[in-house]
């Protein structure tokens, strides 16, 4: 009896368990804040570089761009089941070193992040962008679609966050696995991935070997 007892108990303890406790994930940056100002704009985008959902090129850190979370920070509450930060961190000690990954980091201009920080991705369809003809970035209701050019860096960064934190993936993950393939892994975000793991001491597998997506997303 008392080994069944021990047995039900453990069961029932077993989903209280968050995944991310089973994943790896960035330690080297504990401060989203200064992983921001300090390692992103200075080191990572310390000159010239392009916005990630626009393509939009840029010169240097400045008030019309933003540091974008491909992993929005409402979804990563939202899975932690916290609204403040401070209850975030208490149910998860990693908590902050979600927020200052670099991986999930991209730049954006100021006014299309704000549109996009609550919305999902997917398929939005054949609409005009409502950010202007400079932003190939489609939107309906609280959905957005990323430019084709984009749509590989979002899923391999969404794909990072759920390996490496075990976060859910919050979408149609056949949709991002059709991403991946559709913009496959290029120079520019290779040389992204190297410059992270010499800042924060972890790299994108699925940037240095697309073809984990297979084995390691389920469907």
């Amino acid at each position: 009896m008392t080994m069944r007892v021990v047995t039900i108990a453990l069961f029932c303890l077993a989903p209280c368990i968050p995944l991310s406790a089973l994943a790896g994930g960035q330690t080297r940056l504990p401060d989203p804040k200064a992983a921001v100002t300090q390692a992103f704009w200075q080191q990572l985008y310390p000159g010239a570089g392009t916005t990630l959902y626009c393509g939009k090129a840029f010169n240097g850190e400045s008030g019309l761009l933003a540091a974008s979370p491909v992993y929005p920070i409402k979804q990563i509450k939202s899975a932690l089941r916290c609204v403040t930060d401070g209850q975030c961190k208490t149910a998860n000690p990693q908590y902050p070193f979600m927020l200052a990954d670099l991986h999930n980091l991209y730049p954006e201009l100021a006014r299309v992040e704000l549109a996009r920080r609550n919305a999902l991705f997917g398929m939005v369809g054949d609409v005009p962008s409502k950010f202007g003809a400079d932003c190939d970035l489609k939107a309906s209701f609280q959905l957005v679609e990323p430019r084709d050019a984009a749509k590989g860096n979002v899923a391999r960064a969404i794909f990072y966050m759920h390996i490496e934190y075990g976060l859910p993936i919050v979408g149609q993950v056949q949709m991002f696995k059709e991403w991946h393939r559709l913009d496959p892994v290029d120079a520019e975000e290779r040389a992204r991935n190297e410059q992270i793991a010499g800042l924060q001491g972890t790299r994108n597998r699925f940037i240095d070997d697309p073809g984990l997506v297979d084995t390691l997303i389920a469907d």
